[in-house]
């Protein structure tokens, strides 16, 4: 979908009901994570046909600015590195503000957004800017996205057998529950392993140092032109060795 600004345009695929109901509910559109693209849902894509072509809704799958078949413009953050809400709302908006004119072109009134890992996260950040335009919002595997505190610890039926059955009758003093002394060991853990942190060596500054200038692992692959494949392969195969043996 070719969007207002030059040479710019979100690579997006259809599925569209042969007989389209007008009482169903808004198009479902997924949305992909970080480094990957519409085809990360390629194994999704036949059960939601069956389902699209039984609700007479569609559902549309698209590739972020800069990301799969989308097209890749320069993108440079203006705001000052100390100034850490300007340059994520700047990294924001990149992403958001191009689906939004992507909703626009499309002739969407309103989407079930379903995002996963990063799509998640810039899924909510497009909720929060534009909520008309968001019919419900599926996150899968969220990105940047904190755990409930009202929902942290389990039922404590789960947890505190052990202390009933060893204390039949309530303590004088509160005890913590398993779960809590369980978080508690993992935070003193935490906290001894970055006391006890090395310097960083060279390579992690300079890793840092091109992440925090604009560089992605895909954009230093991709600068190796025809080596890139070959790099991608060695990467994948060793990658499949280790998690079959």
């Amino acid at each position: 979908m070719e969007l207002d600004s030059p040479n710019r345009y979100l690579n997006t695929l259809s599925i569209n009901p042969t007989f389209p109901s007008t009482n169903v509910p808004p198009p479902t559109v997924l949305l992909h994570g970080y480094g990957a693209g519409l085809g990360f849902f390629f194994h999704n894509f036949p059960p939601l046909a069956n389902w699209a072509s039984n609700r007479g809704a569609s559902i549309y799958a698209v590739d972020w600015l800069g990301m799969g078949r989308s097209a890749r413009v320069p993108f440079v953050v203006k705001a000052k590195k100390g100034d850490i809400p300007a340059r994520v709302a700047e990294a924001e908006s990149f992403f958001i503000d191009s689906l939004e004119e992507w909703r626009t072109k499309m002739g969407l009134k309103s989407m079930t957004i379903v995002g996963h890992s990063l799509g998640a996260y810039l899924s909510v950040a497009y909720a929060l800017k534009y909520p008309e335009r968001v019919h419900k919002l599926v996150l899968l595997s969220p990105a940047g996205v904190p755990h409930n505190p009202n929902t942290e610890e389990p039922e404590r039926e789960l947890t505190d057998n052990e202390a009933e059955i060893q204390h039949p009758h309530p303590p004088t003093v509160k005890e913590k529950s398993t779960f809590q002394r369980t978080t508690d060991r993992r935070s003193e853990k935490v906290n001894h392993a970055s006391e006890k942190k090395p310097a960083e060596s060279k390579s992690r500054r300079l890793i840092h140092y091109l992440w925090d200038e604009g560089w992605s692992p895909f954009q230093v692959v991709r600068s190796t032109v025809f080596w890139g494949p070959l790099l991608i392969g060695k990467v994948s195969r060793l990658t499949s060795y280790l998690s079959n043996s």
